[in-house]
């Protein structure tokens, strides 16, 4: 008898035509421009002065002292930096869970909250992973409505999120903010209807907050750290903070009503213990690292700010038929173009064509067409590159 699988997750996995042609052309050797790329190690990000790394090497990392929640002196540390962004209702190390990445702390906390077949809410648009993540501690993802008004930009379908808590097996809103690829914040007013709608209907907050630290075109945002009125989980770590997805460093911020804390923290101490995964050598060299926060923002923000402005003006003018959607922060520009083919058909033709590799909208369950991401990470020169070949391919169609 063959062995048997579980049915968390859907096998075989047929790889896309987008994809198939990506490695096609790779196997021809001929040159690609990755418009999407997001590895910050790839585009020039990894660069460190001397003694950046240094903190590996201390000898402490050759002990072993294991801690549920994390490293006592890195939790401190980081109670302390983001005391020092959000104030005295910021998280305290108590209330601190150090893991591996934010992907982990969703499985945690999946599995902190959600019985199987429970489900939790989620954004559409928004990142693919969520299903997967989902999938595999048995939990559905079901979706509330991001909409869209130019220029205005991006806003929560609050009539949407209210519907997919009303079945009475929803435990959780996940929150992106901002959003990927959206690029849009969660804003003052609409946090504080969320979070009565989480309260009456019992339901907790997990709010991603990787890029919330690279504002660009926000008229406001606000952070869920501290938040009082709801159970709350704030995730981040060092993969987009300083871009360090290499170290595997990730981190939970728990806020809420005093006792949910307390019943939420001691639970999930317990799945923290079975699996201690964050890395001694990154939790020894989180105190220093911190440190260097504003800085690599600072220099990525100038990043970010000038390939989202050369895309407007390349793309946008009086006549032109794109138009680059407002994004109030994040690493993402999402481009609306003419629909002049299906969009697969369209980001085909840009990688035979151009050699440019770029996402479709549908990958992101994107309702307009046609859209496409491209990655604002890359260096400006590369950036500018892309740009133009993207609106030379829709003039050669055109």
């Amino acid at each position: 008898m063959l062995a048997r699988f579980s049915d968390r997750l859907p096998w075989p996995i047929p790889a896309n035509p987008l994809s198939r042609a990506l490695e096609a052309r790779k196997v021809r050797g001929l040159p690609v421009l990755n418009f999407v790329e997001s590895n910050p190690t790839r585009v020039g990000l990894g660069m460190r002065e001397d003694g950046f790394f240094a903190a590996l090497g201390d000898r402490a990392v050759e002990g072993y002292a294991p801690e549920p929640r994390g490293l006592p002196s890195a939790r401190e540390a980081l109670a302390q930096w983001l005391r020092s962004l959000h104030g005295p209702r910021a998280p305290g190390p108590a209330e601190l869970f150090l893991c591996a990445s934010t992907s982990e702390a969703y499985g945690w906390i999946f599995k902190l909250l959600c019985s199987p077949g429970e489900a939790v809410l989620v954004p559409k648009p928004g990142y693919p992973l969520f299903d997967y993540l989902a999938g595999l501690e048995g939990v559905e993802a079901k979706s509330y409505r991001l909409w869209y008004s130019h220029p205005k930009g991006w806003s929560v379908d609050l009539e949407s999120l209210e519907t997919g808590l009303k079945d009475g097996r929803t435990k959780a809103i996940v929150l992106i903010n901002p959003n990927n690829p959206t690029g849009s914040y969660i804003k003052p007013q609409e946090r504080a209807a969320i979070v009565g709608l989480a309260s009456r209907y019992g339901a907790a907050l997990i709010v991603d907050e990787v890029f919330y630290g690279f504002p660009l075109e926000a008229g406001g945002r606000s952070s869920f750290h501290g938040e009082e009125g709801v159970l709350t989980f704030v995730l981040d770590g060092l993969s987009k903070l300083l871009g360090l997805p290499q170290m595997k460093l990730g981190w939970i911020a728990l806020s809420g009503p005093r006792a949910e804390i307390e019943v939420a923290g001691g639970r999930l101490e317990i799945i923290a213990d079975t699996y201690l995964s964050a890395g001694t050598p990154a939790m020894r060299a989180l105190p220093a690292w911190l440190g260097t926060v504003p800085a690599f923002q600072a220099g990525l923000g100038d990043r970010l700010g000038a390939n989202l402005s050369a895309l407007r003006s390349i793309l946008e003018g009086p006549a032109s038929p794109h138009r680059v959607l407002r994004c109030e922060g994040g690493w993402t520009a999402l481009i609306e173009s003419p629909r002049l083919l299906e969009e697969e058909d369209l980001a085909l033709g840009l990688l035979e064509q151009e050699g440019l590799y770029v996402h479709p909208g549908f990958l992101f369950d994107l309702e307009k067409e046609a859209c496409f991401a491209s990655s604002l990470i890359l260096p400006p020169q590369e950036f500018q590159k892309g740009a133009e070949a993207y609106l030379r391919f829709f003039s050669s169609l055109s």
